[in-house]
C-alpha cells in the first residue's frame, strides 16, 4: 500500500522519541533483559480512520481494522500506547519505537518485572507473540548495540563497515 499521499496531509505527532544514549545507559548495567517486540497491528482503527486507510485489489476495496505500517503517526500512535502500559514502571522497562525492554539486576526481581509488565500488557487488551521474545538474556543487541551486565558496545559489524569504508580522495 502506498500511503504517500494521505502522509502529505497528515499533521505529523511530534511525540517525543527518547534519546538513544539514555536507553542504552538504563540497560547496560541490568543483569537480565526481555526484549519484546510486537506490531502496529494490535491498534483498532477508529470508524473515521479506517475509510482513509482503504486499498484497493484486483478483488475490490479494502479497508483496516487496525493500524497498519506505512502511516506517517503509526509508529507515535503504538509508542504513545505502550508508553502508557508503562507509565508506573519505567525504573525497569523502556519503549522505543515498538521495542519494549525489561530489564533487572537479579533474576527473583526479573520475575517480578516481567508479571508487572505482562499485566499491564494483558490489562491493554494487547498479546505478545512468544517466539519474539527474549527472556534471560545477560546481554541483548538493542539500537544497534550489544548491552547488558554492565557493558555498552557497538555491534562488531558496524565497527567493521566503518573500518572498512574506502578512504575519501
Amino acid at each position: 500500500m502506498d500511503y504517500h499521499k494521505l502522509n502529505a496531509v497528515t499533521r505529523p505527532d511530534n511525540y517525543p522519541v527518547p534519546h538513544t544514549d539514555e536507553l542504552l545507559e538504563k540497560l547496560g548495567h541490568a543483569q537480565f533483559i526481555l526484549d519484546l517486540t510486537k506490531g502496529y497491528w494490535q491498534v483498532p482503527l477508529d470508524e473515521s480512520a479506517k475509510e482513509r486507510s482503504a486499498f484497493i485489489t484486483h478483488v475490490g476495496l479494502y479497508e483496516f481494522n487496525v493500524l497498519p505500517f506505512g502511516l506517517q503517526n503509526a509508529p507515535v500512535t503504538f509508542r504513545k500506547l505502550v508508553d502508557g502500559l508503562l507509565e508506573g514502571l519505567r525504573e525497569y522497562a523502556i519503549t522505543y519505537l515498538d521495542d519494549v525492554a525489561i530489564f533487572s539486576d537479579s533474576w527473583a526481581e526479573h520475575l517480578e518485572h516481567l508479571q508487572q509488565v505482562f499485566k499491564s500488557i494483558r490489562e491493554a487488551g494487547l498479546t505478545v507473540k512468544a517466539e519474539k521474545c527474549q527472556i534471560d538474556l545477560n546481554r541483548v543487541t538493542y539500537l544497534g548495540h550489544q548491552v547488558g551486565q554492565g557493558t555498552i558496545n557497538p555491534l562488531q559489524a558496524k565497527v567493521d563497515a566503518i573500518q572498512k569504508w574506502p578512504v575519501p580522495k
